[in-house]
This record gives structure tokens, sequence and C-alpha cells, in this order.
């Protein structure tokens, strides 16, 4: 069985609509199925715009950039996911990905945000992108998808628009080299 957790899933561009042009961590992968969050598809709400539509008391040290919450896939797309450089707070569901990551889908990672208890980096997706058992090998086997080690500076510090082009550049290829192949095919 390939590993798959920890990497990032880089889409082929003839994917369907929904997966065009994305790039997908890999936070579980196992005999069951596969689980990721598109990294790379900003949604038009804004983490602080999250934060008082859940109805926190908003404090007055609560800083927020302008990161938006992501479109992490096409399932449970109600469902929070946080993605997180692992932190010493203990949070209800979390869920350990790799040495330095994890993911929590519990509330209480989300009450930190935007304070000094929340973790060092972080990425926040409603929805995920599932696979059943075995469906991902064969969507791989079949050239759907490229696999790559991922790296924490496309992850969370890159702007959404530039991390297909620089996921893609891990592997030595730029995305214009596909516009290139396609030429009279059929």
């Amino acid at each position: 069985m390939m590993e798959l957790q920890g990497k990032f899933l880089i889409a082929m561009p003839h994917l369907d609509d929904y997966f065009n042009r994305t790039v997908v961590f890999m936070c579980e992968h196992n005999e069951q199925g596969s689980m990721g969050l598109v990294i790379n598809q900003p949604t038009d709400l804004s983490i602080a715009e999250l934060y008082s539509k859940l109805n926190f008391m908003m404090k007055n040290d609560r800083t927020f950039g302008n990161e938006m919450v992501v479109a992490g896939g096409p399932v449970h797309t109600e469902r929070g996911f946080i993605l997180h450089k692992n932190t010493l707070n203990a949070f209800q569901h979390t869920y350990k990905v790799t040495e330095e990551l994890s993911m929590t889908t519990s509330a209480d990672v989300v009450e930190t945000l935007g304070s000094t208890f929340a973790p060092e980096k972080y990425l926040v997706a409603l929805g995920c992108s599932s696979w059943g058992a075995g469906q991902l090998e064969k969507e791989i086997s079949d050239n759907a998808w490229l696999v790559v080690s991922s790296k924490d500076q496309i992850l969370f510090d890159m702007p959404y628009e530039d991390r297909y082009v620089a996921a893609n550049q891990l592997l030595g290829i730029h995305p214009y080299n596909f516009a290139l192949a396609q030429v009279g095919h059929s």
C-alpha cells in the first residue's frame, strides 16, 4: 500500500470541474480509505467572519489576518476541519497526521484562533475530500493525480492562487507543460 498520508495530491488537468487545478493535503490514508483537504480553493468567507458567525464572545485581543476559509472538498461541506501545527494544547477531537501536523474537528480549536493560544500555523476548511478503500490508488494509477511530499510553506504561508504552481514545481513541472501536452489530444 502506498504511503499518502501527509503528502500533496496534485490534480491532473483532465479531472472534473470540482478538482480542476487543486492541491489536496492528505490527512488520512489506510486500508479503509482516504481523506484530505483541498488547500488552494478559498471560499468567500474569512476566518474572522467564520469566528463571529459561530457566536463566540469576541475578545479585543483577537487578531486575524486576511486568511480565508478554504473549500476542503465536496464531502461534509457544513463541517469544519482545522489542519494545524502540533501544539501543547489538547483539543477534543484531534488526529495526528504527521510528526508536525494535526487535524482537529472540534470547536475548541476555533475558540483559540486569533489568540495567543492558537496553533502557530493553521488552515481552516469547510468540507473534505474522501475516497473509499482502493479508490484513490486506482485514480492515481489512472494518472488522475500526481503525488509529492508536502511543504509547510505551500500549505500555510503561500497565497492560495500560487499553491497549484508551487506544488507542481516540487516535481519540476510547470503547469503550462500540461497545456502543450493536450494539443491534439482527443
